[in-house]
């Protein structure tokens, strides 16, 4: 074989088998490119400073209620055995700034002490909204307690308890109603108690609850979003079983109707929403932790794949902002060992993931 030098302007010769071997090398390291290019087209993933109490102190936690104002994460509540501040369910209140990549502590929160409150991005204004959970203070370790956080105030108000104590239940907010379905009845950890069809409204302005149309079948640990004025409920698990159901809810019939199931059939996921688009990602499905990444069209009701998240987890809280998902705590590798990694995805514009690409109407 002969090589030519445009550099040094002469020609050498490789004997054969060197050049097979020097070409099969070549034609792996650009396959290997061309993959690894093609997802990172999906999106691509950041770590940010972990959990803290304050930063820089280490904090990990599982079963947090997350939300977001602004540029402000809250996580509150919560459970970790081996946090160096306080271990078991905790009443932390941990802000994470996004501006600056740096956590500091609010106010505590109102007891009990707890974990695995309903799941779902439950900010309404100025406030985020706390709804049920899992504690031994609570009668049959499954907790009706609601509270809110003033983010701008740093207070807590106690509200209106809800009618069927709950933990793990799956939430999404609607104009100024909080919609909370199913979830589990006992004070055991993700998947170990009887998983419940009731699926019960909470009015904000009026402080009060109603009972709607109960879920097509029993499920706790699963995820919700709201989009287009429906409530959209994601996996979760019952009998032992995880599942890979898709249902939405109309409240204008307060009927339920299923979707095209998700490809990965799990629990304690969490499900992030851009433009038209959902994000399933993480959870469990009776193994190690998932690291999947599924993309959810809604105009479409079909399933793409995008980049997995670095840390797989389960119990993690979730935040849609702008055009990215901030992924915070979880448990890892499994219940009762939380981690404190927190990561935020954004989607590649003109990717299949991506909230601009097809219609991309956002938020409802």
């Amino acid at each position: 074989m002969c090589v030519y030098n445009l550099g040094r302007d002469f020609e050498f010769h490789l004997p054969r088998p060197v050049a097979r071997k020097l070409f099969a090398a070549a034609r792996a390291a650009l396959a290997m490119l061309v993959a690894a290019s093609a997802v990172y087209a999906q999106g691509g993933w950041k770590e940010l400073a972990p959990v803290s109490c304050p930063s820089p102190v280490p904090c990990p936690s599982e079963g947090m209620t997350v939300g977001g104002v602004g540029e402000m994460i809250i996580g509150v509540y919560g459970f970790s055995r081996f946090s160096r501040l306080v271990g078991g369910d905790q009443r932390l209140t941990r802000l994470y700034h996004i501006n600056r990549n740096s956590w500091s502590l609010g106010a505590p929160a109102p007891a009990p002490a707890r974990g695995e409150q309903a799941y779902g991005e439950t900010t309404h204004g100025d406030f985020l909204y706390v709804i049920g959970g899992r504690s031994g203070s609570c009668a049959g370790g499954a907790c009706d307690n609601v509270e809110r956080y003033h983010v701008a105030r740093n207070t807590w108000e106690t509200l209106t308890p809800m009618p069927t104590p709950r933990a793990a239940a799956a939430a999404a907010v609607r104009g100024d109603s909080i919609y909370v379905a199913g979830g589990r009845e006992g004070g055991d950890g993700p998947c170990g108690a009887d998983a419940l069809d009731v699926v019960e409204r909470y009015d904000i302005h009026s402080d009060s609850w109603s009972t709607v149309a109960s879920l097509p079948s029993p499920r706790s640990d699963a995820a919700a979003v709201e989009h287009g004025g429906r409530i959209y409920v994601f996996g979760g698990c019952a009998g032992g079983a995880f599942l890979d159901d898709v249902f939405v809810y109309d409240p204008e019939t307060d009927t339920w109707s299923s979707k095209t199931p998700m490809p990965t059939a799990r629990a304690s996921l969490v499900a992030g929403h851009l433009g038209d688009k959902v994000y399933a990602i993480g959870g469990w499905a009776g193994g190690p932790p998932l690291d999947v990444n599924e993309v959810y069209d809604i105009e479409s009701d079909s399933w793409s794949i995008a980049t997995p998240i670095p840390t797989g987890r389960g119990e993690a809280g979730v935040y849609s902002h702008g055009d990215r998902i901030y992924v915070v705590g979880g448990s890892l590798p499994g219940f009762g060992a939380a981690t404190d990694a927190n990561e935020v995805f954004k989607p590649h514009p003109g990717t299949p993931g991506h909230p601009d690409h097809g219609h991309g109407h956002g938020h409802d």
